[in-house]
């Protein structure tokens, strides 16, 4: 599998370009099939592992499950060592998104929890899930320094962050000695979308304003929703009408269909399958990226891992994207 060199304060981190989401681990996937899709991930070479703090807490009994159940993989299989785990804390309640939780205490205390369920003394990578404008940058960046004093991180990083914000964070890290963000996650895929379509303004994607920093800073993006909730999978097999109504909702434009079709297009052209282009999008952009995953199935996962090796030419790419 493909991977991306990620420079982190003073080392070097060697993460695959595949990243395995597993936001429905431990509830809507069960333990079983979670270890099975974690076994193949990391057979393939897959070596980085996406969680959060706050994934299924919707759920009955979904609270912490994803990170339970991946601390208890990394525990059997004893490969603790041979992995790049992530996660994300300091989300809001999912009552109260409006209110920030991004004070010292509450990222910590997110950040412990996450470090008991997943069995492990630190974590690779670690994101801010939400920003909050109303707390000055100088405040975040020293409980993040902190933390990386502590042992308990080694790595940080942003996620749902304005690049302003961001540029802004890593300018006061180098300008007081603090540790910065080493990368960003964004809702990002070839296919287009929008908060107001995502009905979450809480949410940032890529869209020309934050391409446009990205590319100018060569600032590494882990793309989640990377595969437009299998708008290309299931659209380029089964047709539009198979897409589930999220998917639709938050994808189903004409830009996004006239993109569809260059991607059968180029995948009946090459025998990749449409997944493997889509994603490559992504993988083979001039902005360094990878691409989250999410799989609930071994099918879902194979597919998906078509695309651990593409390698696309830059004006495909450009001709996906623009036509």
């Amino acid at each position: 599998m493909n991977h991306m060199k990620l420079t982190v304060q003073d080392y070097t981190m060697s993460i695959s370009k595949i990243v395995l989401g597993t936001d429905y681990f431990g509830t809507t996937v069960p333990e079983k099939t979670a270890f099975k899709l974690l076994d193949i991930f990391a057979d393939t070479g897959g070596n980085c592992i996406d969680t959060a703090r706050m994934y299924a807490s919707w759920l009955p009994d979904g609270n912490g499950a994803s990170e339970k159940t991946i601390g208890k993989w990394l525990k059997n299989r004893g490969n603790r060592n041979k992995m790049v785990i992530s996660t994300k804390g300091g989300h809001p309640a999912l009552d109260q998104m409006d209110r920030g939780r991004l004070s010292m205490k509450e990222i910590e205390s997110d950040l412990d929890e996450s470090l008991r369920a997943l069995c492990v003394d630190h974590v690779d990578f670690y994101w801010l899930h939400r920003d909050d404008v109303t707390r000055p940058v100088e405040d975040i960046m020293e409980t993040l320094t902190t933390l990386i004093a502590k042992g308990k991180v080694r790595a940080v990083g942003c996620s749902n962050w304005k690049t302003e914000r961001t540029e802004e964070a890593n300018d006061v890290a180098l300008a007081n000695g603090l540790a910065s963000f080493s990368a960003a996650q964004i809702q990002w895929s070839l296919a287009t979308s929008t908060p107001e379509a995502h009905d979450d303004p809480t949410i940032v994607c890529m869209d020309g304003h934050e391409y446009a920093w990205y590319l100018k800073e060569s600032f590494p993006v882990f793309a989640y929703s990377s595969q437009a909730k299998g708008f290309f999978a299931r659209a380029a097999a089964l047709g539009l009408d198979a897409i589930n109504k999220k998917a639709y909702t938050r994808f189903c434009t004409p830009e996004n269909i006239a993109r569809l079709d260059r991607v059968k297009e180029y995948a009946l052209q090459t025998g990749l399958t449409p997944s493997a282009v889509a994603l490559g999008f992504i993988l083979c952009n001039q902005v360094p990226a990878a691409a989250i995953v999410g799989c609930k199935n071994e099918e879902q996962l194979a597919d998906s891992l078509t695309a651990a090796e593409v390698e696309l030419p830059r004006d495909v790419v450009n001709w996906l994207y623009n036509g």
